[in-house]
């Protein structure tokens, strides 16, 4: 058991998701304490929530390393298909909180006279958005790491690049999905064929395939980008600690 955990990481992904879950409090503090020059309500309290979902697929995770230490091969296949398939449906909420840098420009009045760059109150409220961003962006890739390794353990490298990159173009569309669409994950439970119609109804046009196209782009290069980075750092690592020893 314990080469097993070595194997998937562990005691040093636990060590990370502390540290990450230490950042997110943090900037769940400066969500909270960030306001309006008008007073009222945080307009942020939203990505509270919005947090939380980008989490869950990285608490799937560790939920997928529990399933592969079970000896039953039958039954660790098809819990494999159960939490697999609700991670891959929760997956997108992590980069979508890129997306969320949007509401700084929405919600702060800008005079087209008036410098907004010289005033901290707008800084402040880019960089507390800005930080929810970049925790999406570490969790993305720390669950994805994480499942591609078994996935990798299970199939080989070249299936396990293949779903790396497929996971990362689904995640893409599912966040357009979410900002243009306004669909949850739990849709794709809830209510699949009506979001099936609704897709393919959308998608005879021409022009919002090229809308989407622009779009998903750029949040697969972004986080393809981040996840590469975060992978080859890592097997970096991996190369100097074994060497040392």
């Amino acid at each position: 058991m314990g080469k097993q955990l070595k194997q998937l990481g562990y005691p040093e992904k636990i060590y990370l998701y502390i540290v990450i879950f230490v950042g997110s409090l943090v900037a769940m503090l400066f969500v909270t304490g960030t306001h309006l020059p008008e007073g009222g309500r945080p307009p942020y309290l939203f990505l509270v929530w919005n947090t939380f979902l980008a989490w869950v697929p990285a608490g799937l995770a560790l939920v997928l390393d529990g399933i592969s230490l079970l000896r039953t091969k039958s039954l660790r296949w098809m819990l494999y298909l159960i939490a697999g398939g609700l991670w891959l449906f929760f997956y997108p909420n992590a980069a979508y909180l890129i997306t969320d840098l949007l509401h700084p420009f929405a919600r702060l009045t800008i005079e087209d006279s008036y410098l907004f760059w010289q005033d901290m109150l707008f800084w402040n409220h880019l960089f507390t958005v800005l930080l929810t961003a970049l925790l999406g962006l570490v969790l993305g890739a720390i669950s994805l790491a994480s499942v591609h390794r078994l996935v990798e353990r299970a199939l080989g490298r070249i299936i396990g690049i293949i779903f790396a990159a497929a996971v990362l173009l689904l995640s893409s569309f599912g966040v357009y999905l979410g900002r243009f669409f306004r669909f949850n994950s739990w849709d794709v439970l809830h209510q699949p064929i009506g979001l099936l119609r609704q897709i393919l109804s959308y998608f005879t046009n021409m022009e919002h395939v090229l809308h989407a196209y622009a779009y998903c782009k750029w949040i697969f290069l972004i986080t393809g980008f981040g996840y590469m980075v975060f992978c080859l750092f890592g097997a970096m690592n991996r190369r100097m600690t074994q060497g040392g020893d």
